[in-house]
C-alpha cells in the first residue's frame, strides 16, 4: 500500500508541473499496479520452474511405471492397486520433502502373504520411500531496473519515509505557494513571509520536543525549520526588499548561532554542518555588491572561531573541512575578482588569521582523537592549509622583492617551531603530526632558496644532485636518503614551474625549445627517468612504497614534458608547424623505443608506445582540420617516417616478447590512424576535381575502409596474421558499420556520375554498395565458423538491411532520373508513383524474407519479413488511404493485398520445434519422430499421474 501511495504522489507531482495532476496520479497508480504485478509474476514463474524441475526429475521413473502398468496382466490388478498406493506415498514425499509439509498417511503394513503377492515382478519398477532432497535453484540476479526500483523503494520506505517525504513536500509546497501567490497577488507579501517564519518556528519547536524519537525525526524537523528560516530571510531581503541588508544579515547570524547551539547540544554533526553552511552563505545571499570585503572576512573569522570552539569539544572532521572549503574558496574567488595591491595591508591579516585558525583546528583534531585511531591526522587540513595558504600568499606578495622567498622561509620556521613544540608537549602520541610538521618546515625552508635566485638553474642542479644521492643511498641501503633524493626532484619541478609561470606572466624574452625553462625541464625529466629506473630494480632494503615512487617518477615528468611541448607551440605561435612538430616528437619517441629493445626490459617504457601514437593522432586531427594533403611541406617525409618508425618499434618489441598484452591494442589504433589518413588523402585529391555530390567522389570515400577489411580477412603476414581475430573485432566490424552509414549518407546525392550517364546498378555508387554487401557477407562467413554467433548474426542481418536500403535508394534514383522528379525530400516521397512503387517493392522484399525464413526454419527472418509487411499495411492506411481514389493508390492496395495472400499461402510461420533455436544441438534432437512421440505421450501421462498423487 505504501508503494501505491508513493507512486501516486510522484505521479501527481509530476503531472501538476504540466497542469494535469489527476492524469499524473492515474499514471502513478498504473505504474504501481504494474510493478506489483511484475513482482507476482516473477514469483509465480520461479515457483512454476521449481515444480517443473521436480516433475522432470521424476519423469523417467514414472514412465517406467506407466509401461509396467500397460504390460501387466489382469490377474495382478489387486497387486497393482497396492503398489500404486505405495507409489503415491513416495510421490508425496518427493513433491514436498520439507519438515512442515503435510504428507499422505502411511498405509497399514500388509500381511506377509499380501506382501508376497503385492511385490512387483520387475525389480526395476520398485520404488523407495527415501527420496533425494531437491535443492532449490539460486534465484537469478535482479536486473538493473529492478535494482533501481529497489533502491528507490528502500529510500522511500526504509527508515522514516513519511518525515522525509514531508520535509521535501513542505519545501516544494512553500516554493509553489510563494510562486502562486506572487503571480496572482492573492496574499500580501508580509503575511506570506510571516506564515513561512511561523511554520519554521513550529518545526523547530516540535523538532526539539521530539529530538529523542528514533529515526532522527526531531533532527529532520529542526533542519527543515532552519532551512525555512534561511529561505524566509532571503526572500524578505532579496525578493521583496522588505528589510535592509544589515537586518537580514543579523537575522541570518542569529539563525546560524541557534543552529550551531542545537547541533552541539544534540551532538548532531549534520545539523551543525547545515547551520554552518547557511552561515557562510548568508553574506553572499544578502550582498549588495558594495565589495565590503573587511565585513565579509570579519564575519567569516567569527564563524571560524566558532568552528574552533566546537573543535575543542568535538572531533567533527566534516565540519572542519566544510569551514575550510568555504573560507578559502570564497576568499580565492574574491581575490581573483576584486583584489588590488592597495588592499594588502587589510587583507594580509585575515589570511594569516585564517591560516592559524585551521592549523589550530588540525592540531585540536589530532589531540582530541584517540591514539589508536586510524585517521588521527587530518591530512586534508594538515597539507591543504599550507599549500593553499601559501599559494594565496604568493599572489599577495608577488609585487615585493623577495616577498615569496621571505614568506616561504617564515612559513618553514613556523612549522619547525610548531613541530618542536608538539614533540616537547605531547611526545610520542603526537609523533606523526610532529614529523609531518617537521617535513613541511623543511620543505618551505628549502623552497626559499629557489624563490630568491634563478629558478630554472636551481631546479636543474637539484635534479642532478638527486640522481647522485639516490644511487649512493641504494648502494648504502639508506631509505631516508632515498626519500630525500626523490623529494629533491619534486622540489626541482616546483621551482621550475614557478619560474615558468613567472616568466610567462612578465614576458621574459626567450626562444622556442631553447629557453632556460624548457632545457631545465629536459634535464629534470632525464634525471627523474633515471631515478625511476633505479627504483624499479630489486635491491636490498627496498621499501614497498618505492615501487609507487618509481611509477610517479616516470609518469609525472613525461606528462609535464608533453605539456611543456604543447605550451611552447602556443606560447611562440607555432601553430603552422603543429603537424610537423608532433610527427618529430612521435619519431623521437619511436627511436627511443627502438633503442630500448637492446637493453633489459623496463616495464614502464611500454607507456611510451601509446604516447607516440597519441602524438601521431594529434597530427592527424590537425591535418583533418586544415584539410591539407599529407604530402604538403615536410609531411611528405615526416608522415612515412613517423609511421614506419612506430611499426619498427612495435615489431621489435613483439620479437622480444615484450608488452604482448598491449601490442594488439596498439595495432588496432594504428590501423585506424592509417585508414583515416589515407581516406583523407583520397578525399583531398577527389574533391580537387569533383563536386561533393558527384557519384565518383562519394564512391571513393569507403574504398580505403573496404580495402582494409579485405586485408584483415585475407592477408597472412605480420601484423595481420598474429592479430587477425582482434583486428576483425576492433577494426573490420566497425569499418563495416561505417560503410553501412555511408550507404545512408549517399542519399544526399542523386547519383550523377558525370561525365558518364547514370545507369541503374552500373553506376559508381551502386557498384560500391554491392562491394559493401559482398564484404558484409564475407565477414559473416568468416565469423560464423569461429563461434562468434552474435557478431555473425549481426553481419547477416546487416547484409539483409543493406540490400533493402540499397534497393530503396536505387528505386528513388530511377524515379529521379527517368521520371524527372526533383531530388529533394520529402517532395520526392510525396509523389504517388513513389509511394506505389515503394509499397510494392517493400511487399516483395518482405515476401522474400518470409519465404526464406520458412524454407530455412528461421523464425527471426520470418518475423522480419512479417514486420515489413505489417509496415506496408500500416503505410497503406496512414499514407496511401488519404488519396484512395487515385490509380496509384488503388494499385498499391490491390498489389499489396494480393502479395500478402500469396505469401500467407506460400510461407507460413515455421514452428518453434523446427526453428533455429539454441537447443538444436541437444542429444534428444537426434531421436527419431516415433521416439519423440512416445516420450511426449509418457510425459503427458506422467504429469496426469503426478497431479492425481
Amino acid at each position: 500500500m505504501v508503494i501505491f501511495i508513493v507512486f501516486i504522489l510522484i505521479g501527481a507531482f509530476l503531472g501538476a508541473a504540466g497542469g494535469e495532476m489527476l492524469i499524473g496520479a492515474a499514471v502513478g497508480l498504473l505504474l504501481a499496479w504494474v510493478n506489483q504485478l511484475s513482482g507476482k509474476i516473477s514469483n509465480l514463474e520461479s515457483q512454476l520452474k521449481h515444480q517443473m524441475q521436480l516433475l522432470a526429475d521424476q519423469s523417467p521413473t514414472l514412465s517406467a511405471t506407466a509401461q509396467s502398468d500397460v504390460t501387466s496382466d489382469t490377474q495382478s490388478h489387486s497387486r497393482q492397486t497396492d503398489w500404486l498406493d505405495e507409489k503415491a506415498d513416495a510421490q508425496t514425499l518427493q513433491l514436498d520433502s520439507s519438515p512442515e509439509a503435510i504428507t499422505l498417511a502411511e498405509p497399514n503394513p500388509p500381511s506377509e502373504s499380501e506382501a508376497t503377492t503385492s511385490k512387483p515382478n520387475n525389480p526395476r519398477t520398485t520404488f523407495s520411500k527415501s527420496t533425494k532432497k531437491h535443492t532449490p535453484k539460486k534465484p537469478a540476479e535482479p536486473s538493473i531496473v529492478s535494482k533501481a526500483i529497489g533502491m528507490a523503494k528502500d529510500w522511500f520506505i526504509g527508515g522514516n519515509p513519511f518525515v522525509r517525504a514531508g520535509i521535501v513536500l513542505l519545501f516544494i509546497g512553500v516554493v509553489f505557494l510563494l510562486r502562486y501567490s506572487l503571480e496572482r497577488d492573492l496574499i500580501p507579501v508580509e503575511l506570506r513571509l510571516a506564515g513561512a517564519a511561523a511554520t519554521a518556528l513550529v518545526l523547530l519547536f516540535f523538532g526539539w520536543r521530539l529530538r529523542e524519537r528514533a529515526g532522527a525525526y526531531g533532527l529532520i524537523l529542526q533542519a527543515g525549520g532552519i532551512g525555512l528560516l534561511y529561505l524566509t530571510v532571503f526572500g524578505a531581503f532579496s525578493l521583496y526588499q522588505l528589510i535592509p541588508s544589515t537586518i537580514a544579515f543579523g537575522l541570518l547570524v542569529i539563525v546560524v548561532i541557534a543552529g550551531v547551539i542545537l547541533a552541539v547540544l544534540q551532538n548532531s554533526l549534520s545539523l551543525a554542518m547545515f547551520a554552518t553552511a547557511g552561515g557562510f552563505l548568508a553574506p553572499l545571499l544578502t550582498s549588495t555588491g558594495s565589495n565590503n570585503y573587511i565585513g565579509l572576512f570579519s564575519f567569516y573569522a567569527l564563524l571560524n572561531l566558532g568552528i574552533v570552539t566546537i573543535a575543542w569539544f568535538k572531533s567533527w572532521r566534516s565540519l572542519n573541512l566544510l569551514g575550510f572549503v568555504f573560507t578559502f574558496v570564497i576568499a580565492s574567488l574574491w581575490g581573483m575578482d576584486s583584489y588590488q595591491p592597495a588592499f594588502f595591508s587589510t587583507t594580509e591579516p585575515f589570511l594569516i588569521l585564517f591560516f592559524l585558525i585551521y592549523v589550530i583546528i588540525a592540531v585540536l583534531f589530532a589531540i582530541r582523537t584517540p591514539v589508536d585511531f586510524k585517521d588521527k591526522v587530518d591530512s586534508t587540513l594538515v597539507f591543504g592549509v599550507p599549500i593553499i595558504g601559501f599559494a594565496m600568499q604568493v599572489a599577495l606578495v608577488q609585487d615585493f622583492e623577495y616577498g615569496v622567498a621571505i614568506s616561504a622561509l617564515v612559513l618553514g620556521v613556523f612549522y619547525l617551531l610548531l613541530s618542536r613544540g608538539l614533540w616537547k608537549r605531547y611526545g610520542k602520541p603526537q609523533k606523526l603530526l610532529a614529523e609531518t610538521f617537521l617535513s613541511l618546515g623543511v620543505i618551505f625552508a628549502t623552497l626559499s632558496v629557489p624563490f630568491a635566485v634563478d629558478g630554472a638553474l636551481t631546479a636543474a642542479t637539484w635534479a642532478i644532485e638527486g640522481v647522485g644521492i639516490l644511487w649512493v643511498s641504494i648502494r648504502q641501503q639508506q631509505w631516508v636518503r632515498r626519500a630525500f633524493a626523490v623529494f629533491l626532484h619534486f622540489a626541482a619541478l616546483g621551482a621550475l614551474i614557478y619560474q615558468a609561470v613567472f616568466n610567462s606572466f612578465y614576458g621574459v624574452e626567450a626562444g622556442p625549445f631553447t629557453n632556460g625553462e624548457f632545457i631545465a625541464l629536459m634535464l629534470i625529466t632525464v634525471s627523474m627517468l633515471v631515478c625511476s629506473h633505479l627504483l624499479s630494480k630489486d635491491f636490498e632494503g627496498k621499501r614497498p612504497y618505492e615501487k609507487a615512487l618509481s611509477s610517479s617518477l616516470f609518469f609525472i615528468p613525461i606528462g609535464l614534458q608533453w605539456i611543456a611541448f604543447e605550451w611552447e607551440i602556443v606560447r611562440f605561435d607555432l601553430l603552422d608547424s603543429v603537424i610537423t612538430l608532433h610527427l618529430v616528437y612521435a619519431t623521437i619517441l619511436s627511436a627511443l623505443l627502438i633503442i630500448s629493445t637492446r637493453f633489459r626490459t623496463w616495464n614502464l617504457v611500454r607507456y611510451l608506445l601509446p604516447l607516440s601514437l597519441f602524438m601521431v593522432g594529434i597530427a592527424l586531427l590537425k591535418l583533418l582540420e586544415t584539410g591539407e594533403s599529407l604530402t604538403s611541406g615536410a609531411g611528405i617525409f615526416m608522415w612515412p617516417l613517423a609511421i614506419i618508425s612506430l611499426y619498427v618499434a612495435l615489431y621489435l618489441h613483439q620479437k622480444k616478447a615484450r608488452f604482448t598484452e598491449l601490442l594488439g591494442t596498439l595495432h588496432t589504433v594504428m590501423f585506424w590512424l592509417v585508414a583515416v589518413l589515407l581516406t583523407h588523402e583520397v578525399s583531398h585529391w577527389m574533391s580537387a576535381k569533383l563536386d561533393f555530390l558527384n557519384g565518383w567522389y562519394l564512391a571513393s570515400l569507403p574504398l580505403v575502409f573496404l580495402a582494409t577489411i579485405w586485408i584483415i580477412l585475407r592477408v597472412k603476414v605480420w601484423p595481420v596474421g598474429e592479430y587477425r581475430q582482434q583486428l576483425i573485432n576492433t577494426v573490420a566490424i566497425p569499418f563495416a558499420g561505417l560503410c553501412g552509414l555511408w550507404v545512408f549518407a549517399s542519399l544526399a546525392s542523386p547519383g550523377n556520375s558525370d561525365p558518364l550517364p547514370w545507369i541503374p546498378l552500373l553506376n559508381p555508387l551502386d557498384i560500391v554498395i554491392a562491394l559493401i554487401g559482398l564484404t558484409l557477407h564475407r565477414l559473416y562467413r568468416q565469423l560464423n565458423p569461429t563461434g562468434q554467433k552474435g557478431s555473425s548474426e549481426l553481419m547477416r542481418y546487416a547484409t539483409v538491411l543493406l540490400i533493402f536500403v540499397a534497393l530503396n535508394i536505387t528505386i528513388l534514383r530511377i524515379l529521379h532520373n527517368y521520371y524527372g522528379y526533383a531530388w529533394s525530400f520529402p517532395s520526392l516521397l510525396q509523389q504517388p508513383v513513389t509511394q506505389t512503387t515503394l509499397a510494392i517493392v517493400w511487399t516483395l522484399f518482405g515476401m522474400i524474407l518470409a519465404w526464406r525464413g520458412n524454407r530455412t526454419f528461421s523464425r527471426n527472418l520470418w518475423f522480419a519479413g512479417a514486420a515489413l509487411l505489417a509496415l506496408v499495411v500500416l503505410k497503406l492506411f496512414i499514407v496511401d488511404f488519404a488519396s484512395s481514389g487515385t490509380l496509384e493508390r488503388v494499385i498499391s492496395f490491390l498489389s499489396v493485398g494480393g502479395l500478402l495472400l500469396f505469401i500467407g499461402y506460400l510461407a507460413p510461420m515455421p514452428s518453434i520445434l523446427d526453428s533455429d533455436n539454441e537447443d538444436a544441438t541437444k542429444p534428444e534432437d537426434t531421436l527419431d519422430d516415433n521416439t519423440k512421440k512416445t516420450a511426449k505421450t509418457e510425459a503427458d501421462s506422467t504429469k496426469e499421474e503426478a497431479s492425481d498423487v
